[in-house]
């Protein structure tokens, strides 16, 4: 399941150019709603495209690595252009949301002292991210 969202969140590249602006840093990138929905759609249009494609496994290590990797694939590119989404935003949502769910997913296991500690360590996105994620369980 990990592995279809990760392949899912790769899957979305949109049509704007990398050049035009660089990223913001992926721990200033705030979630929203609105574009997790629009990522989750992305997620189940690519479905289609993951099962056409070889199984490749995804090595960025930043926003701009992950964000070009997207923008080679046209198929990507269209995909996310149709749920409005470019892919430098989608790369730094990846690395926003892999950081909120892995704090959500070792948060029972830490002591409470250690998750304050944590907490007080990030930037006000990074928490704003872990409530959205949060929020959204079910």
């Amino acid at each position: 399941m990990f592995r279809h969202f990760i392949c899912a969140l790769v899957l979305g590249a949109a049509s704007t150019s990398l050049c035009a602006a660089p990223a913001a840093p992926a721990e200033r990138f705030r979630l929203t709603p609105a574009l997790l929905d629009r990522m989750e759609a992305v997620q189940a249009a690519s479905q289609a495209i993951a099962h056409d494609s070889e199984d490749q496994d995804v090595d960025a290590q930043s926003v701009e690595e992950l964000a070009r990797e997207l923008e080679a694939d046209p198929r990507i590119r269209s995909l996310l252009a149709q749920h409005k989404i470019t892919s430098t935003d989608y790369a730094a949502a990846v690395f926003a949301a892999v950081h909120a769910g892995t704090f959500l997913a070792m948060e029972s296991a830490a002591h409470k002292k250690d998750r304050a500690a944590a907490l007080a360590s990030f930037t006000p996105e990074q928490r704003a991210n872990i409530e959205v994620l949060r929020s959204r369980k079910k």
